[in-house]
């Protein structure tokens, strides 16, 4: 699994890819995710739920789901990330809730505002006129679904976990700390993680410390050193083991564009 770090950053971010053949492994990030099927067929799986997206469908996956894509045949698609900062109405609609799909349709409307705002590749578009589409298209999304209560306290467990690890990920944070800190027993806080989160805490604070390191050698000339050290590696010998454990090269690699 991937942790989308650069899909996880605060502020009006907004961002719209085309893919052919649209395939993406198991990840998770914190900004909502909308798709629309121009040609073909797009199978989307959240929370081990796989769903059927056909051409002139929308789907949309919320905030911090693990979820993934799968093409059966040619496949048109645009992916929308977008923060909530966008649609914070819509936001405080959905807090603590879990839809029953993830597969909608829009009005012809909302489908057009959406091609010519949203849809597009080659620019980003005035900050109003997406927050104007994005909740035309939300609005018919939630005329669609059915959306139940998470439950209790743990509503926003979840979110309150990956925040906690995005604060503290350069520190040597455990689930012990991590369960002191938000107030809950390590035992029930390691499965209710196990159970939203196919991995244990550890892999995924790995996993999120190898998403940092690789933003910092993207976008930076530190050296390998300074980057294990400021994404929460104590050494080099640990980085590099963890690092070639999550992405199958080493950071050197990446650096020559393996």
């Amino acid at each position: 699994m991937i942790y989308q770090l650069h899909n996880s950053l605060s502020g009006y971010y907004f961002e719209c890819i085309r893919y052919e053949d649209f395939e993406w492994p198991l990840h998770l990030h914190r900004h909502p995710e909308l798709i629309f099927v121009h040609e073909g067929q797009v199978e989307v799986s959240v929370d081990d739920k796989v769903t059927a997206v056909n051409a002139g469908e929308f789907a949309l996956v919320l905030s911090n789901r693990v979820h993934a894509y799968h093409s059966p045949s040619r496949s048109v698609v645009d992916v929308v990330i977008f923060s909530e900062e966008h649609v914070p109405f819509f936001a405080r609609s959905i807090y603590g809730k879990t839809p029953d799909r993830v597969c909608f349709t829009c009005d012809q409307a909302a489908t057009h505002f959406a091609r010519e705002v949203l849809l597009v590749t080659d620019h980003i578009p005035d900050l109003y006129q997406r927050k104007a589409a994005l909740y035309a298209v939300l609005g018919n999304y939630l005329t669609q679904v059915t959306l139940t209560d998470s439950g209790g306290k743990n509503e926003n467990l979840l979110d309150r976990i990956v925040q906690y690890v995005a604060e503290n990920h350069t520190d040597a944070i455990t689930l012990k700390s991590m369960a002191k800190s938000l107030g809950y027993e390590p035992h029930y806080l390691s499965r209710y993680f196990h159970s939203r989160i196919p991995m244990n805490f550890a892999q995924y604070v790995n996993l999120y410390r190898v998403s940092t390191a690789e933003t910092l050698l993207r976008n930076t000339d530190l050296s390998i050193t300074e980057i294990a050290a400021q994404s929460g590696f104590q050494s080099i010998r640990n980085f590099n083991r963890v690092y070639l454990e999550c992405t199958g090269h080493t950071p050197k690699e990446f650096t020559r564009g393996y």
